[in-house]
């Protein structure tokens, strides 16, 4: 693999890295998640994403990339063969990020489409003109010594501001829309969503959940549809196979096993499995 790239630690809680990468060949680089908040200007990406072993998700075009990470995870990275990949990443720890004014709550509940959702939040927003035009001057820094360090730093926080802003942006203009959630809304489908994925093995009813956050069970399935994309059963179910997707990929785990762990019987859980993810489970066993 060729790569040329530099990164910056800036004070202990906010870091920036740039540059180019080439893979001669298919190439995997395995690294654990920033935690905090990252945003990443990928120009031309062609590579696959994996977290935490979960079923991979693609990352195939230009734009700001928004990922929001608590605890420790751990990332999986593809690179397509003899592709020119360039990047500008800047990462803020959760008290830096909140020190400089990101609002890492409002971040967590924005409505843009997810790639990869649980304790990790990625989501992609188009490349921009000042997207673009700041990622290349960062690239191209003319400075050298400290200036060089006070240069790249304003630009990251830059960078990050704008693609944030753009997050936030567009959870207000759908906020403020008609029959669009409150922020107490908001936050009792945020909880019903724990909920749903901490019991997942034995799965709560609707009704359960519903009472447990205090709302009703039309406003639960019909505000968990709008903000998550699909139904709580749906997205319970999703959360199971990626958990037994997660399982076989270690190979340490047999396929009866994982589908117990998970809470299916065997049939059911194959047929799951094969229309999910493409592949029956006996695949992923080594």
């Amino acid at each position: 693999m060729y790569s040329s790239t530099w990164t910056r630690y800036f004070a202990t809680d906010m870091t920036m890295s740039a540059g180019s990468i080439v893979a001669r060949d298919r190439q995997e680089m395995t690294a654990p998640v920033f935690e905090g908040l990252q945003v990443i200007v990928a120009l031309d990406p062609r590579m696959q994403s994996r977290i935490d072993g979960c079923a991979p998700f693609d990352i195939v075009r230009s734009g700001a990339y928004v990922v929001l990470a608590s605890g420790r995870h751990e990332c999986q990275d593809r690179f397509e063969p003899d592709a020119l990949q360039r990047f500008v990443r800047i990462g803020l720890t959760p008290d830096s990020a909140e020190r400089h004014g990101f609002d890492l709550a409002r971040i967590a509940r924005c409505d843009r489409k997810r790639l990869f959702t649980d304790d990790v939040l990625v989501t992609h927003q188009p490349l921009t003109p000042a997207l673009k035009a700041i990622a290349m001057q960062a690239l191209a820094c003319p400075l050298q010594g400290n200036m060089r360090d006070v240069y790249l730093a304003g630009k990251g926080l830059e960078l990050a501001a704008i693609a944030v802003d753009a997050v936030l942006e567009c959870n207000e203009v759908r906020m403020g829309q008609p029959g669009r959630l409150k922020h107490r809304e908001m936050d009792r489908l945020w909880q019903a969503r724990e909920l749903a994925v901490q019991h997942y093995q034995q799965p709560l009813t609707v009704h359960e959940l519903a009472r447990r956050v205090g709302t009703n069970v039309n406003k639960l399935t019909a505000g968990f549809r709008d903000v998550f994309g699909k139904s709580v059963f749906q997205y319970i179910q999703d959360h199971r196979l990626q958990e037994a997707y997660r399982m076989l990929a270690t190979g340490s785990y047999s396929v009866s096993e994982v589908a117990a762990f998970v809470g299916y019987a065997i049939p059911h859980f194959s047929t799951l499995f094969r229309k999910h993810f493409g592949v029956p489970p006996s695949h992923l066993v080594r």
